[in-house]
């Protein structure tokens, strides 16, 4: 009975030295989590404040670009927070890798279907080509 109580005694201990350890990587995590969200959000609202005169698409371009750094900033305010705290590097790597991947593939689609046109009369042109000197 005394043993088992012991073992219970030395995890519980461990478990509360692990936590005092943890502890001020939370709190240091937690002040990058606020300092980079405000800056941000500063960053976004900097963006906001540009005026292209002259321009058909400057509301929606400032917008877009905005937008942008808020989810890229965040995405990058996330990834930074988690190397912080040690989870391991490789997970960090890997969802860094697998966000680029996406990205890649998302504009590699947008980029495909906005083209898709042309890539037709473009063939289509190489097949009337083709066929005049058969």
């Amino acid at each position: 009975m005394v043993e088992s109580f012991n073992a219970v005694w030395l995890a519980l201990n461990e478990l509360w030295v692990q936590m005092v350890l943890f502890l001020p990587k939370a709190i240091v995590a937690v002040v990058i989590w606020i300092i980079g969200k405000n800056l941000i959000s500063l960053g976004a609202a900097l963006i906001k404040k540009i005026d292209i005169k002259g321009t058909k698409v400057d509301d929606y371009l400032v917008n877009l670009l905005s937008q942008l750094v808020l989810v890229v900033g965040k995405v990058l305010l996330v990834l930074t927070v988690l190397d912080f705290l040690g989870i391991g590097r490789t997970v960090v790597g890997a969802i860094a890798n697998g966000l680029t991947l996406m990205v890649a593939i998302a504009f590699g689609l947008s980029f495909g279907r906005a083209l898709e046109g042309d890539a037709a009369k473009i063939v289509q042109e190489f097949k009337k080509h083709l066929g005049k000197k058969s």
